[in-house]
Protein backbone atom coordinates (compact mmCIF):
# COMPACT_ATOMS: atom_id res chain seq x y z
CA UNK A 1 0.00 0.00 0.00
CA UNK A 2 1.35 3.63 -1.14
CA UNK A 3 2.23 5.32 1.54
CA UNK A 4 -0.37 8.40 0.96
CA UNK A 5 -3.00 6.11 1.77
CA UNK A 6 -1.58 4.62 4.46
CA UNK A 7 -1.41 7.72 6.33
CA UNK A 8 -4.94 8.77 4.97
CA UNK A 9 -6.13 5.59 7.22
CA UNK A 10 -4.13 6.54 9.83
CA UNK A 11 -5.84 9.73 10.00
CA UNK A 12 -9.11 8.38 9.66
CA UNK A 13 -7.89 5.80 13.13
CA UNK A 14 -6.83 8.75 14.81
CA UNK A 15 -9.93 11.03 14.53
CA UNK A 16 -12.52 8.21 15.74
CA UNK A 17 -9.91 6.44 17.96
CA UNK A 18 -12.01 7.62 21.09
CA UNK A 19 -15.46 8.75 20.16
CA UNK A 20 -16.96 9.08 23.48
CA UNK A 21 -13.76 10.74 25.20
CA UNK A 22 -11.57 12.27 21.72
CA UNK A 23 -7.82 12.75 23.03
CA UNK A 24 -6.53 16.13 21.66
CA UNK A 25 -3.04 14.53 20.20
CA UNK A 26 -5.35 11.96 18.53
CA UNK A 27 -6.79 14.09 17.00
CA UNK A 28 -3.99 16.97 16.58
CA UNK A 29 -2.41 13.98 15.03
CA UNK A 30 -5.29 13.39 12.74
CA UNK A 31 -5.58 16.36 10.99
CA UNK A 32 -1.71 16.67 10.56
CA UNK A 33 -1.38 13.44 9.31
CA UNK A 34 -4.61 13.89 7.02
CA UNK A 35 -2.35 16.94 5.58
CA UNK A 36 0.63 15.05 5.18
CA UNK A 37 -1.62 12.00 3.27
CA UNK A 38 -2.76 14.18 0.29
CA UNK A 39 0.62 16.04 0.26
CA UNK A 40 2.43 12.64 -0.11
CA UNK A 41 -0.41 11.64 -2.82
CA UNK A 42 0.64 14.61 -5.33
CA UNK A 43 4.55 14.09 -4.18
CA UNK A 44 3.70 10.62 -5.34
CA UNK A 45 1.89 11.43 -8.66
CA UNK A 46 4.75 13.84 -9.73
CA UNK A 47 7.24 12.11 -9.06
CA UNK A 48 6.20 9.09 -11.08
CA UNK A 49 4.62 11.11 -13.49
CA UNK A 50 7.13 13.34 -14.29
CA UNK A 51 10.69 11.67 -13.58
CA UNK A 52 11.11 8.44 -16.10
CA UNK A 53 13.80 6.92 -14.04
CA UNK A 54 12.55 5.39 -11.05
CA UNK A 55 15.87 5.66 -9.14
CA UNK A 56 15.73 9.51 -9.71
CA UNK A 57 12.18 9.94 -8.12
CA UNK A 58 12.76 9.98 -4.60
CA UNK A 59 15.71 12.35 -4.56
CA UNK A 60 13.41 14.82 -7.13
CA UNK A 61 10.32 14.28 -4.47
CA UNK A 62 12.33 15.78 -1.58
CA UNK A 63 12.23 18.94 -4.37
CA UNK A 64 8.46 19.51 -3.57
CA UNK A 65 7.97 22.73 -1.25
CA UNK A 66 5.35 22.95 1.04
CA UNK A 67 5.15 26.86 0.59
CA UNK A 68 5.24 26.66 -3.48
CA UNK A 69 2.45 23.84 -3.60
CA UNK A 70 0.32 25.97 -1.29
CA UNK A 71 0.90 29.16 -3.18
CA UNK A 72 0.12 27.02 -6.81
CA UNK A 73 -2.93 25.49 -5.17
CA UNK A 74 -4.20 29.01 -4.13
CA UNK A 75 -4.08 30.22 -8.06
CA UNK A 76 -5.96 27.18 -9.09
CA UNK A 77 -8.78 27.76 -5.61
CA UNK A 78 -8.83 31.26 -6.91
CA UNK A 79 -10.02 30.31 -10.61
CA UNK A 80 -13.58 31.69 -11.51
CA UNK A 81 -15.24 30.19 -14.73
CA UNK A 82 -15.21 31.62 -18.30
CA UNK A 83 -18.02 30.67 -20.10
CA UNK A 84 -19.24 28.27 -17.81
CA UNK A 85 -15.52 26.45 -17.61
CA UNK A 86 -12.17 26.73 -16.05
CA UNK A 87 -9.56 27.82 -17.40
CA UNK A 88 -5.37 28.27 -16.23
CA UNK A 89 -2.86 29.95 -18.64
CA UNK A 90 -5.53 28.41 -21.93
CA UNK A 91 -5.90 24.71 -20.64
CA UNK A 92 -9.14 24.08 -19.14
CA UNK A 93 -9.12 22.69 -15.41
CA UNK A 94 -11.25 19.91 -14.80
CA UNK A 95 -13.41 21.15 -11.16
CA UNK A 96 -12.16 18.01 -10.12
CA UNK A 97 -8.25 19.51 -9.64
CA UNK A 98 -9.87 22.92 -8.31
CA UNK A 99 -11.38 21.00 -5.36
CA UNK A 100 -8.04 19.17 -4.68
CA UNK A 101 -6.13 22.57 -4.83
CA UNK A 102 -8.57 23.95 -2.64
CA UNK A 103 -8.40 21.16 -0.07
CA UNK A 104 -5.04 21.25 0.15
CA UNK A 105 -4.48 24.89 1.07
CA UNK A 106 -7.52 24.41 4.14
CA UNK A 107 -5.50 21.22 5.13
CA UNK A 108 -2.23 23.04 5.29
CA UNK A 109 -3.99 25.53 6.83
CA UNK A 110 -5.35 23.27 9.46
CA UNK A 111 -2.69 21.16 10.36
CA UNK A 112 -0.71 24.43 11.11
CA UNK A 113 -3.25 25.09 13.43
CA UNK A 114 -2.89 21.49 14.74
CA UNK A 115 0.32 21.52 15.05
CA UNK A 116 1.18 24.99 16.51
CA UNK A 117 -2.09 26.61 18.04
CA UNK A 118 -1.86 25.02 21.39
CA UNK A 119 -4.71 26.78 23.44
CA UNK A 120 -7.29 26.55 20.59
CA UNK A 121 -8.75 23.11 21.07
CA UNK A 122 -9.34 20.30 17.97
CA UNK A 123 -13.06 18.78 18.42
CA UNK A 124 -13.34 15.83 17.23
CA UNK A 125 -16.32 16.98 14.54
CA UNK A 126 -13.28 19.24 13.06
CA UNK A 127 -10.58 16.54 12.83
CA UNK A 128 -13.38 14.55 11.58
CA UNK A 129 -14.15 17.03 8.81
CA UNK A 130 -10.58 17.89 8.13
CA UNK A 131 -9.62 14.05 6.94
CA UNK A 132 -12.90 14.15 4.78
CA UNK A 133 -11.27 16.76 3.06
CA UNK A 134 -8.55 14.62 2.47
CA UNK A 135 -10.20 11.61 1.19
CA UNK A 136 -12.84 13.91 -1.29
CA UNK A 137 -9.29 14.74 -2.49
CA UNK A 138 -7.93 11.22 -2.83
CA UNK A 139 -11.44 10.94 -4.65
CA UNK A 140 -11.24 13.93 -6.90
CA UNK A 141 -7.78 12.96 -7.95
CA UNK A 142 -8.54 9.21 -9.15
CA UNK A 143 -11.61 11.17 -11.60
CA UNK A 144 -9.08 13.89 -12.80
CA UNK A 145 -5.73 11.84 -13.26
CA UNK A 146 -5.90 11.23 -16.51
CA UNK A 147 -6.89 14.50 -17.92
CA UNK A 148 -3.53 16.57 -19.11
CA UNK A 149 -4.57 19.39 -16.82
CA UNK A 150 -3.35 16.97 -14.09
CA UNK A 151 -0.35 16.83 -15.31
CA UNK A 152 0.49 20.18 -15.78
CA UNK A 153 -0.75 20.61 -12.14
CA UNK A 154 1.94 18.47 -10.70
CA UNK A 155 4.17 20.35 -12.66
CA UNK A 156 3.38 23.84 -11.64
CA UNK A 157 3.40 22.31 -7.85
CA UNK A 158 7.25 21.07 -8.40
CA UNK A 159 8.72 23.60 -10.74
CA UNK A 160 7.27 27.06 -9.63
CA UNK A 161 9.51 26.90 -7.43
CA UNK A 162 12.08 27.08 -10.17
CA UNK A 163 13.78 30.67 -10.60
CA UNK A 164 12.74 31.55 -14.53
CA UNK A 165 15.81 32.24 -16.38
Amino acid sequence: MPLHQELLDLATELVNRNPGAPVQADLRRGVSTAYYALFHLLVHEGATRLVAIAAVRPRMARAFDHKIMKNVCQDYARLTPIGGQLVLAGQLIPQGIQNIASEFVALQQARHQADYDTAAAVTQAQAQTDVMRAEIAFLDWQTVQVDPAAEAFLGELLFRGIPKR
